[in-house]
């Protein structure tokens, strides 16, 4: 096995007074952890590439000869309440009994029976919930074998016989289980532990209602209990048993019926639970499934070639070492590229067999595997391990490591300096105290005034828990309380060789503000901490001003801003504008992005003179190609460096030229607390238009301060077909007014009268301008531009159409497949009796009322609206259009039925018909 190269540790040393314990401010980060939870449990962590892949593996290692610690159950109640293990550890801690650690138990039913456990559980010599033993060897619980601590406090791993029958008449007859569905041929024992108040069955059975039971309903193994037969339900009844609160419910189907049929009410019947010797008396018992180490060699107790087997998922396990005083709780990550794949039961079971299982059992894993532990100081577990489902599942059982240690004295204490680094000489710092603990690890309450720090050489000057750093060298801080102390080492250095300002570059609108930082370094480049008061701010050129706190307003122009601390100076270029927008990239020049794919392939360059740039002298190409890709497939476009957007930006906006692939278009952008933030130029299958258009994504509210660009990209999300293709990207700007707009087309305008009708048509890939970024308003619209259009705002299909026969439309042209379907459909007609469609030939107002009135089926008025119509092929469609408010003529009651039509004016009469058939 190969580590990876980092690598942390942290160890509890319980026995001494003043051990300094540090945990790591993220557990994921680390590579291999060790820590001491509590006197009798350990928690391990290692990622390292096993079979091949990163795993992560988690072990809790409980120590049963320890007197304070154990393991324990946790199970539901009712029984089908699901938990988190972390809630469920939470529910258990109680006075002389703390969680340490805990992991999810057994499996679990779905909601189709209840959320009900699937197997045993018995808890103090009581039978909680019998469960199932599933027949097959693909079946992950084939074999009765459970996991519990036994009689002499010993863990236990081994086969049960578990035997639930009940006497009638002298007779015993063995009961299926208790508390779940009944299925073919069951007796199932309906308890007052079932969470409904009937049995819910239905009636394809017999059941046997037993109440006043003799010896309470508990099934404690060993005992037998006594119950008279209230009511019998026979066959054929439709009213499910309902559960007596001081009795039973037996209810049989198929060839368990029989047993039931001749027992009458007032019948006496005896009920007995029992478990073999080596069960008998334990503090718990909890089945799963498979068995994967016996004897402390591998032994998968399923078929390790069946689909479940194979799969590498997230598993949990439970071990034992050979002398059952040791207990080993495992979990390992799966579902995770680049962090933890997972294993199979093969390699689960050699990976128990390594870390010194004699025997194992596996426990429900995937997206249910959990791993909680208790952190020094804390009352209560936190999860620690990364579940597949990116949160914490709800379980049915848990298994936990408790320590039942009294409360003792304060021996140990966590603490921290409040900022990390090095000290500059004469720097005022403070300690901050994370926890005190008890020999048994117990955290213990306090104050900050419990606290007081001393320094070991004199040279720091202390006052409580702060202190100024006095002269360069190491010095140790003692912190200490009335029963211990901890130290913390305090280096000071006198001399800074580096420093960084928190901007590059600023943008900044007029009258904005921004507020600087430095960091600061010695000559190991170790972080410095300083007094900001030795800061030395200052501008250069009219750009603003800056106070002393680094806190700087911007007025007008370009210039920088100046910092100077220890003798070394750094300089910010400071760009203050009027307008609302701010250019980040005409995309004349590629310079600054890169490119790169996921689950495809992808290409950058530069538009050439086959392509118009919309504004400049280039644009940004991307190809893309993501056919026959599974999972989501993105090609992104990588600012090398943040591209500075400026202070809270409103929008970010830019042309692109679409290519209709329905994908995604979308950003991401970094705030000034390094917080990325994706945003959306389209919404999801948005990218629907071919041609030019304007785009803009909004920068959500949580995305504040000095804003950076990081990335540009198209996505076509899992599930989705698809595609190869090309779009164009030019003009990114950033915008700070949020109702700021731009006209689509160059020789369109914000006020031109079809704006807004030609903008939807656009984004919804029905019209599309010019490639050189125009629109042509006024340019006569052509037949064939009429099918186009139609057939994509009716989104008819252009797969398979039939030939319609005219002379000048062959198949081997462009857009024949847009015109045989609007014919194949009816709305279009060819000329000279359908011989000829004269694709090039111009449309009329007249013929363009009929193929919309055909299109979109629109009802007809009962009056003629307009006084040039009359004797006009299209007359019922012109007062078609009138009656639905899509058309109002051209003025002094006329429509003009014989003039052809403009590209904006169809778009106008298209747009609102759509807005009619909606």
């Amino acid at each position: 096995m190969t580590l990876k190269t980092k690598t942390r540790s942290a160890k509890f040393v319980a026995a001494f007074v003043g051990a300094m314990l540090i945990l790591p401010t993220t557990i994921a980060d680390a590579e291999s952890q060790n820590e001491k939870i509590s006197k009798g449990v350990d928690y391990d962590y290692v990622n390292e590439v096993k079979f091949g892949k990163d795993q992560a593996m988690r072990k809790l290692t409980v120590d049963l000869n320890d007197p304070y610690t154990t393991v324990d159950v946790s199970y539901p109640k009712p029984l089908n309440n699901l938990l988190r293990t972390t809630d469920q550890a939470k529910a258990y801690n109680a006075p002389g009994q703390k969680v340490a650690g805990a992991i999810n138990g057994s499996f679990f039913w779905g909601s189709d029976q209840g959320y009900l456990p699937m197997y045993l559980i018995s808890y103090r010599n009581q039978l909680i919930n019998a469960g199932i033993i599933a027949t097959g060897e693909d079946q992950f619980v084939n074999q009765p074998i459970a996991f519990g601590v036994d009689k002499t406090g010993k863990g236990r791993i081994a086969p049960y016989n578990l035997d639930i029958h009940f006497t009638y008449a002298g007779k015993e007859i063995a009961i299926t289980s208790t508390d779940k569905y009944r299925s073919t041929d069951n007796m199932i024992l309906y308890t007052p532990l079932y969470p409904k108040p009937t049995t819910e069955t239905n009636d394809l059975g017999v059941e046997v209602v037993l109440d006043n039971v003799v010896g309470g309903t508990d099934l404690n193994f060993g005992e037998t209990v006594k119950g008279t037969v209230k009511k019998v339900r026979g066959r054929g009844d439709k009213e499910p048993s309902f559960i007596p609160e001081n009795g039973f419910v037996l209810s049989a189907h198929g060839e368990a019926e029989k047993n039931l049929k001749t027992i009458p009410v007032g019948a006496e019947i005896e009920i007995t639970t029992s478990i073999d010797e080596p069960w008998q008396d334990a503090s718990f018992m909890l089945t799963s499934g498979p068995e994967l180490v016996k004897d402390g060699q591998v032994n998968v107790g399923m078929d390790v070639t069946s689909p479940r087997a194979k799969e590498i998922a997230p598993r949990t396990a439970i071990a034992i070492d050979k002398t059952g005083t040791k207990v080993f709780m495992v979990t390992v990550d799966g579902r995770q590229e680049g962090y933890s794949k997972g294993m199979n039961m093969k390699q689960l079971a050699e990976y128990l067999v390594s870390i010194g299982a004699h025997q194992a059992l596996n426990l429900d894993g995937g997206g249910s595997t959990t791993m909680a532990v208790r952190k020094p100081g804390d009352q209560q577990v936190s999860l620690y391990n990364r579940p597949s489902d990116k949160s914490e599942r709800r379980v049915s059982t848990a298994l936990l490591a408790v320590s039942t240690a009294p409360e003792g004295k304060a021996t140990d204490i966590g603490a921290h300096l409040e900022k990390q680094g090095v000290y500059l000489k004469g720097t005022k710092g403070s300690v901050a105290i994370d926890y005190v603990m008890d020999q048994y690890y117990n955290p213990i309450e306090f104050t900050k005034s419990d606290f007081m720090l001393n320094s070991k050489s004199g040279a720091t000057e202390t006052n409580g828990l702060n202190f100024t750093a006095g002269t360069s060298g190491t010095d140790t801080l003692q912190v200490q309380s009335k029963t211990g102390s901890a130290q913390i080492s305090l280096e000071v250095v006198d001399v800074i060789s580096k420093i960084e300002i928190s901007e590059s570059n600023l943008v900044l609108k007029k009258g904005e503000t921004k507020v600087l930082t430095l960091k600061a370094f010695d000559n190991k480049n170790r972080s410095v901490i300083y007094d900001t008061s030795l800061i030395k701010w200052g501008v250069e050129g009219k750009v603003g001003t800056i106070t002393s706190s680094g806190k700087f307003t911007a007025e007008s122009g370009s210039g920088s801003i100046t910092a100077t601390l220890g003798g070394k100076t750094v300089k910010v270029p400071v760009t203050v504008g009027n307008s609302s927008t701010t250019i980040v990239d005409r995309m004349d020049t590629l310079t600054g992005w890169n490119v790169s794919a996921v689950n495809g392939s992808a290409k950058l360059q530069l538009t050439d003179q086959k392509d118009y740039p919309y504004e400049g002298a280039a644009a940004a190409k991307v190809k893309y190609n993501f056919i026959g890709e599974t999972g989501t497939s993105a090609a992104y476009i990588n600012a090398t460096s943040p591209m500075v957007l400026g202070e809270n930006p409103a929008m970010i906006t830019a042309r692109v030229y679409g290519d209709g692939s329905k994908s995604w278009l979308r950003a991401k952008v970094k705030d000034s607390a390094g917080t990325e933030h994706t945003i959306n130029f389209t919404p999801e299958r948005g990218l629907k238009w071919v041609g030019w258009n304007f785009v803009t994504a909004k920068i959500p509210s949580a995305a504040i301060g000095q804003l950076t660009l990081e990335q540009i990209y198209i996505a076509q999300p899992a599930g989705e077909v698809k595609t190869a293709g090309t779009i164009l990207i030019d003009d990114v700007k950033s915008v700070f007014d949020a109702d700021y707009q731009e006209a689509l087309f160059k020789d369109t305008s914000l006020d031109f009268r079809a704006e807004k009708e030609i903008s939807a048509l656009v984004a919804d890939g029905i019209i599309a301008g010019y490639s050189n970024g125009k629109f042509g308003p006024y340019d006569e619209l052509t037949r064939q531009q009429a099918a186009i259009l139609l057939t994509r705002a009716l989104e008819l299909s252009v797969d398979n159409v039939t030939d319609p026969g005219f002379e000048d439309m062959k198949p081997t042209m462009g857009f024949y497949k847009e015109v045989a379907a609007a014919a194949n459909a009816g709305i279009i007609n060819g000329k000279d009796k359908g011989k000829r469609f004269d694709p090039n030939g111009k449309l009329t107002r007249a013929e363009m009322a009929a193929i919309l009135q055909r299109g979109f089926k629109l009802p007809s008025g009962s009056k003629d609206y307009f006084n040039d119509t009359k004797g006009s092929f299209a007359h019922s469609a012109i007062n078609s259009l009138a009656f639905n408010k899509i058309t109002s003529g051209i003025g002094q009651g006329k429509y003009g039925p014989a003039q052809n039509i403009s590209r904006s004016d169809f778009s106008v009469f298209l747009y609102r018909t759509l807005l009619n058939s909606n």
